[in-house]
C-alpha cells in the first residue's frame, strides 16, 4: 500500500525534473538583414539571463562578431509562449521578443515606422551553444569540459577533438586562454595551451588528472598535476557572468 501511495509522488518528481531540464537552457540561430546574416541568442530561463551574439560582418571569417549580456523580463506560458528580454551593452536599449512556438524573433519598431519598422526574423532552436562556437562558422556540437581545483579556485578546460579547439577559463574571473588539441588517444587528450608562453597539457581520462608541463628555466612555472573531473560542457552563458562585472 505504501508503494502505491509513493508512486504518484515519484511520477510527479520525474515529470517536474523533465520539465525543468527541457526549459533550463537553449540557444536560437536567427537570420536578418540584407544579405541575411546569422545571429545567436542563448537563454537560461531559470536564471532569467541571455547572451546575445551579434551577426558577423564577414560570413567567411566570423571574426568580428561580438557578445552582450541580457536579462529576461517576461516568459509566457501555454499557447504562443513568448520570451521578452533586454540586451545590454549595445547603444541604446534593445527589447526583443522570441516566440518559442512560431520560432521567430521580433525587433519592435518605433511608433513612426518610417525610421525603424518592426522586424520579424525566422529562427532555429538548438542545444545551448558551446563557448567554442563563438566566432566559429560551424558550431561545435560535442565538446567536453573538465573542471580542476587549485588555490585560486576552479579552472576549466573545454576541448573538441574534431575541430582541435580548446578554451581555458576560470568562470567569471581572469582571462580566457585559447589552445589546440594536438593528439588524441584512448585514454589521453594532449593540448598545446598559450598561457603567455606555450605549455603542453595532458588530460588523462582514466586517472582524472590534468598535467601541465613546466617551462624550462622558469621556477615559477613548474610541472603541475591536478585532480579533475568531467562536468557539463561550458556554454555561451559563461559570458553573462563575465560581462556583468
Amino acid at each position: 500500500m505504501k508503494q502505491l501511495l509513493a508512486l504518484p509522488i515519484i511520477l510527479l518528481l520525474v515529470l517536474t525534473a523533465d520539465r525543468a531540464a527541457a526549459t533550463e537552457s537553449f540557444s536560437v540561430r536567427c537570420e536578418g538583414g540584407v544579405p541575411a546574416r546569422p545571429y545567436f541568442v542563448t537563454f537560461d530561463i531559470d536564471a532569467k539571463a541571455v547572451v546575445f551574439e551579434t551577426p558577423p560582418l564577414d560570413l567567411e571569417t566570423y571574426s568580428d562578431a561580438n557578445v552582450y549580456p541580457g536579462d529576461i523580463s517576461s516568459v509566457g506560458h501555454g499557447a504562443g509562449e513568448k520570451i521578452e528580454f533586454i540586451v545590454r551593452g549595445l547603444p541604446g536599449r534593445i527589447d526583443l521578443i522570441f516566440d518559442r512556438d512560431q520560432k521567430t524573433m521580433t525587433w519592435p519598431g518605433l511608433e513612426d515606422f518610417t525610421f525603424r519598422p518592426t522586424l520579424v526574423h525566422r529562427c532555429t532552436i538548438t542545444p545551448p551553444r558551446s563557448i567554442l562556437s563563438f566566432r566559429v562558422h560551424d558550431p561545435i556540437l560535442h565538446p567536453i569540459s573538465v573542471r580542476c581545483e587549485d588555490t585560486a579556485g576552479y579552472m576549466y578546460f573545454t576541448m573538441d577533438a574534431a575541430s582541435k579547439q580548446v578554451l581555458f577559463d576560470r568562470g567569471k574571473e581572469g582571462r580566457l586562454y585559447q589552445g589546440e588539441v594536438t593528439d588524441v588517444s584512448h585514454d589521453e587528450i594532449t593540448l598545446a595551451m598559450n598561457f603567455e608562453g606555450l605549455r603542453r597539457v595532458v588530460w588523462s581520462k582514466n586517472r582524472r588528472t590534468i598535467t601541465i608541463d613546466g617551462m624550462e628555466g622558469d621556477r615559477d612555472r613548474p610541472r603541475t598535476v591536478m585532480q579533475c573531473q568531467d562536468v557539463a560542457p561550458r556554454t555561451m552563458m559563461i559570458y553573462h557572468g563575465r560581462l556583468q562585472r
